[in-house]
């Protein structure tokens, strides 16, 4: 058929054909995903959900959990992200002006001291802060059994911690260890530490034998004891390690906020906490799941724990700050 034949048949055709791509297109769905974890719990989350949504795809952006709170107060006229996946809460805390609230029907099964007020975060995720130990790299010196421990000069450049300031853990690592010292143990330490901008560092750092001793996450250092590296250990400081949960949140004005719904609900599901659990290590704050089965880890409860006040660690965030910056520069 020639061009210029039958134009209300072309005409006819072509508005055939849209209304069979039309249905296509409205099937299309997108849900953008802002993230500090890593690629490998990222992908946990994105194949699990994919399965069970094959019709939303979720966009990723990574960064720290600092960053991404900056990224979304930047964002607020005209949020690009729908939901954050996930946060400190000392850290979410300041900055709930920026979410939205939802009640999930997951939340039943996380303890009531980690659901945030009015529905505005929920807890994913327990983390404890603790020491991690490389024995090969302490060259016979005897692993640090508490916090306090690390405060005597013999540590001196033996021990790495992220910056808190760009690390929502260090902070609460170093605002719980505050807590329990005062600002002459955070001193003391700050004298001792080698600071590093990101958490990851840190971890890897004493993975390799660069420093023997670490402050990081239990699930951090868990990955490379799970893995078989005889050499690094997990140390439950004698004060506590420091407790912290970690949240999601949806942001305010969403633009997916249906599919950032559904994507809250099955990160906050027992099917993907156990998933990552068994596949990147993150410990679940669900109370059904119990870790002692599926793995070598201890139950929380059998942890001596340091527990923060997450309303008062977000209020105190900037003199904290302040005053860390102020031991860090005073360093001899």
């Amino acid at each position: 058929m020639r061009l210029g034949s039958h134009p209300a048949r072309l005409v006819a055709a072509f508005g055939l054909g849209l209304a069979a791509i039309a249905p296509v297109a409205a099937l299309a769905a997108e849900v953008v995903l802002y993230s500090s974890n890593n690629v490998d719990a990222i992908k946990v989350v994105t194949d699990l959900f994919g399965k069970k949504h094959p019709d939303i795809k979720i966009s990723t952006v990574r960064a720290g959990t600092g960053a991404l709170m900056q990224r979304m107060k930047a964002e607020a006229g005209n949020p690009l992200g729908d939901i954050v996946w996930s946060g400190g809460v000392a850290t979410l805390g300041a900055y709930k002006e920026l979410f939205a609230p939802y009640r999930s029907p997951e939340a039943a099964a996380v303890p009531a001291a980690f659901r945030g007020p009015d529905d505005l975060w929920l807890g994913v995720n327990h983390h404890l802060m603790i020491i991690m130990v490389n024995d090969k790299a302490l060259k016979g010196m005897p692993a640090p059994r508490s916090w306090s421990e690390l405060f005597d000069p013999r540590w001196k450049g033996k021990v790495i911690v992220a910056d808190p300031e760009r690390s929502g853990t260090a902070y609460a690592a170093l605002y719980g260890i505050n807590e329990v010292h005062g600002n002459d143990g955070l001193a003391k330490l700050a004298q001792n530490v080698t600071v590093t901008p990101s958490s990851s560092a840190v971890y890897e750092a004493v993975a390799k034998g660069e420093f023997p001793v670490g402050i990081t996450l239990e699930t951090a250092a868990y990955e490379y004891v799970a893995g078989g590296m005889k050499d690094v250990r997990i140390v439950y400081p004698a004060e506590g390690a420091v407790l912290l949960a970690e949240g999601m949140v949806i942001i305010k004005g969403a633009k997916h906020l249906p599919e950032a719904q559904k994507l809250y609900d099955f990160l906050a599901s027992r099917e993907a906490q156990e998933e990552l659990f068994k596949t990147v290590y993150r410990r679940p704050i669900r109370q059904d799941i119990d870790v002692t089965k599926l793995s070598t880890l201890p139950a929380i409860s059998a942890v001596k724990t340091i527990a923060i006040d997450e309303a008062k660690a977000a209020s105190a965030q900037p003199a904290f700050l302040g005053t860390w910056k102020a031991a860090i520069a005073a360093v001899k």
